[in-house]
């Protein structure tokens, strides 16, 4: 309408508007319009500026206002205005937190026992691609727990042979769930088995797992995920991000995972960490690693191509994961070592399996979980569980 009509045709103050800060996540915004309901049409509203009404809301009062207009040929009608603040929902509002709280909140803090050594492991979540029908939900539920049993069961085995382990870093590497927007594909919708909100909550109870799994077992947790292309929360048809590439479920999961834990001393020895770029560089045992959903790669030939141009355009514009000895990507689905000189890329396979894709190319993941060590020496002990 603001296009159409030009400015001359709002109160001064009043011409529609938006500025939103991604890092606060809240906004100022000046609606204009002509429908005298619009109190009860917020979400709509929101949905126009491209916010889901399920993560974004008008909070508190606003100012509002009315007046009459005369437009072209003679014809008059009211607008209806008013200003307030879009924030983005406390975590804390989410129809399954309190579920998922009062799973957590109460179980008994463990016992001290300390483990000592000089060791990480490394057990990545990526990929998981939750409610998507072609693994299925029930079989990727299952073949995530054999995943889980055999890490812990490396973890063991690994300090029987003499290599002590004292801490685990969990590294979520975006495509946690599937999503349901045909923006992505256009049968997507046909091939899902849970709606948005059962993905997030199976998301999130899946991340929680992860964590009692490992947590008798060492001395410290390090939890932490950056966002891939299936976590982007505003989509347009066209597959266009209308608000930010950092408005991302993947990340959204991890926040509310950190609210959880901090209701209960049973998780002091988890530390989350929220990055805040589509890349994240984490020091581990003296060793810099970069994480990254791999999303956001172009040119090169096939995914080692995509990813290396990545890489060298990093270390070209000195962005923190220029610096990484050791690399972690998802998105592309099979596993892949590439190694030069001392630095090493990781790509994680994908819990989930897809037919499109074995279809097109008659090829398939085999799907597993990206584990591994690292100490002051470097990296060892690569397996896929």
């Amino acid at each position: 309408m603001t296009q159409e009509l030009g400015n001359n045709y709002y109160k001064s103050g009043w011409q529609p508007s938006i500025e939103f800060d991604e890092k606060t996540g809240k906004g100022e915004v000046t609606y204009v319009g002509t429908d005298p309901d619009y109190k009860n049409k917020y979400d709509d509203i929101l949905k126009g500026w491209g916010f889901d009404p399920r993560y974004y809301e008008i909070e508190g009062t606003v100012r509002a206002s009315s007046w009459e207009v005369q437009l072209k040929g003679g014809k008059t009608t009211t607008f209806y205005a008013f200003k307030g603040v879009v924030k983005r929902k406390n975590p804390a509002l989410d129809e399954y937190f309190n579920e998922l709280l009062s799973l957590f909140k109460h179980k008994p803090k463990l016992k001290n026992k300390k483990y000592g050594g000089d060791t990480a492991f490394i057990f990545t979540m990526a990929d998981w691609q939750l409610g998507k029908a072609d693994y299925g939900v029930e079989n990727t539920i299952e073949r995530y727990e054999v995943a889980l049993i055999e890490g812990v069961n490396q973890i063991k085995a690994l300090r029987k042979g003499g290599t002590l382990i004292d801490e685990v870093y969990l590294l979520g590497l975006g495509d946690l769930t599937e999503n349901c927007d045909q923006s992505f594909y256009s049968s997507m919708p046909f091939n899902i088995e849970l709606n948005l909100s059962q993905q997030y909550r199976l998301a999130r109870q899946m991340i929680m797992r992860t964590v009692e799994a490992f947590l008798p077992i060492v001395d410290k947790i390090t939890l932490c995920g950056i966002g891939g292309n299936h976590g982007e929360m505003t989509r347009s048809a066209k597959g266009q991000v209308l608000s930010d590439r950092l408005d991302n479920s993947d990340m959204m999961h991890f926040e509310v995972v950190k609210e959880i834990l901090a209701q209960n001393n049973r998780y002091d020895k988890v530390n989350v960490i929220l990055p805040t770029d589509y890349h994240h560089l984490l020091e581990i045992k003296g060793k810099a690693v970069a994480i990254t959903h791999g999303h956001m790669t172009t040119g090169g030939a096939g995914p080692e191509g995509k990813i290396i141009k990545w890489w060298q355009g990093q270390m070209f514009g000195w962005l923190p994961s220029g610096a990484a000895e050791i690399l972690i990507t998802g998105h592309y689905h099979h596993p892949r070592v590439f190694k030069q000189g001392k630095r090493t890329w990781f790509q994680c396979p994908s819990i989930d399996a897809s037919k499109d894709f074995t279809a097109r190319t008659g090829m398939w993941n085999e799907p597993g979980v990206l584990t591994f060590t690292i100490n002051k020496k470097g990296w060892d002990n690569y397996k896929i569980v």
